[in-house]
């Protein structure tokens, strides 16, 4: 008989064992701890003092024992256990004592979320009863319990352990002494005791913040100065109105002089050459013509003239503005690349005025323009002023736009 129970304690010992290595089962996160108790140390120990109360077929008194657990926590709302137990009981007559002991698996199920430490339990075991004196009576049983408990934690080191079973003795009936009709013996058994979490409690994991960056606003590309290239490409953001201009948004300089192809009245001009404000070099280059201008086989203009744009006059004055003076300064640089050449330094104006007066206010501005350019190391005598006066409009002088057109000074290269 020690060898049956023997063997039968090592076959549920390996099923506990292969129970709770399962990984499924045997799973190290545990998101809640089932029970709170536990906190993440998912094996415990679990002692407790047994009160049973007695079925009346056994003819015996109520009885005392204990029972001891070793659970371990496998899913956020179960533990296994490996339980053991041991029940005597005294007969109603007689010294006689019947002690009832087994081994078997149990499980501790959590079912309630908002109430975690009530637990209802399962337990299948193995056992045997042995009478004293005498063995007359012995017999070998399986014992199923079904009940629930509770659980209160004084800390997180141990807690209170409460529960009631039912539990079914499905005695052998062929055991000597036992009447074949008597059925299974049930009893109701109530322990208390302790629970001791085994292990160490895990730190809690710190959640890391989490920096939340806000999308940049998606903003539609502007053109700010309408030249077609967004401002996000424009490498010249300021271009004015009007103005052909490349892929990144400057001004087009075809002839790369300088001078954008906008304003060059010559586009095409030889790469190194000097020029004039204009765009274009004194000699040997091609000038677009101008309304009314012949022009040569090539079409370009036949006659060299040159308009020095933005080289204005105080108002009724010969005196030069700064901005003029800028101007003059490229003028006289490219004099100086060409010191064979000789120039006409024509000057013009508005109607506004009497003839005279304007003829003799262009010769001022044309001698004014010469005199400045000497300061600038070009000899005299390469250059004549001659005042042309209101006589030849290149604009209508009825706007203001095309009376500062024609309020001009304008440099002819003299041919031999």
């Amino acid at each position: 008989m020690r060898d049956r129970i023997a063997s039968r304690f090592g076959w549920l010992g390996c099923l506990f064992a292969l129970a709770v290595a399962q990984p499924v089962l045997a799973q190290d996160d545990y998101e809640e701890p089932a029970p709170p108790v536990l906190d993440g140390r998912p094996w415990y120990v679990s002692p407790m003092f047994s009160y049973s109360h007695s079925d009346a077929d056994r003819g015996s008194d109520d009885g005392i024992g204990a029972t001891i657990s070793v659970g371990k926590k496998v899913t956020s709302g179960m533990t296994l256990e490996l339980t053991g137990f041991f029940q005597q009981m005294d007969a109603e007559v007689g010294d006689a004592t019947t002690d009832l002991q087994g081994i078997g698996l149990g499980a501790m199920i959590f079912p309630f979320n908002g109430t975690p430490n009530f637990y209802g339990l399962l337990a299948l075991m193995y056992g045997t009863a042995e009478q004293h004196p005498g063995a007359i009576a012995n017999y070998d049983t399986t014992v199923f319990d079904i009940g629930a408990g509770y659980l209160y934690a004084f800390n997180p080191h141990i807690a209170l352990r409460a529960e009631a079973r039912y539990r079914t003795d499905q005695h052998d009936r062929k055991q000597a002494g036992v009447s074949p009709g008597s059925g299974a013996f049930t009893d109701g058994v109530f322990n208390i005791g302790l629970l001791f979490p085994l292990g160490v409690t895990p730190e809690p994991v710190e959640e890391e913040e989490v920096e939340v960056i806000e999308p940049a606003p998606v903003v539609a590309d502007v053109d700010t100065d309408g030249d077609g290239v967004p401002d996000s490409l424009d490498q010249c953001p300021d271009t004015p109105p009007g103005t052909t201009v490349n892929d990144v948004g400057c001004p087009m300089d075809s002839d790369n002089d300088g001078v954008p192809d906008d304003i060059d009245e010559c586009p095409m001009t030889p790469a190194g050459a000097s020029v004039l404000a204009n765009g274009c070099a004194l000699v040997g280059d091609c000038r677009k013509p101008r309304a009314g201008e012949q022009v040569d086989a090539n079409g370009c203009a036949v006659e060299q003239k040159f308009i020095l744009k933005g080289v204005k006059f105080e108002f009724d004055s010969d005196r030069l503005t700064p901005d003029a003076k800028d101007i003059l300064n490229d003028v006289a640089g490219t004099l100086q690349a060409y010191p064979d050449v000789e120039v006409e330094l024509e000057g013009h104006t508005d109607n506004i005025g009497t003839d005279a007066y304007n003829q003799g206010l262009s010769e001022r501005r044309a001698n004014a323009v010469k005199t400045y350019l000497t300061g600038r190391d070009i000899e005299a005598g390469r250059m004549t002023p001659v005042g042309y006066g209101e006589s030849t409009p290149i604009a209508d002088n009825s706007t203001e736009e095309g009376r500062d057109e024609n309020r001009r000074v304008e440099l002819k290269v003299i041919e031999d």
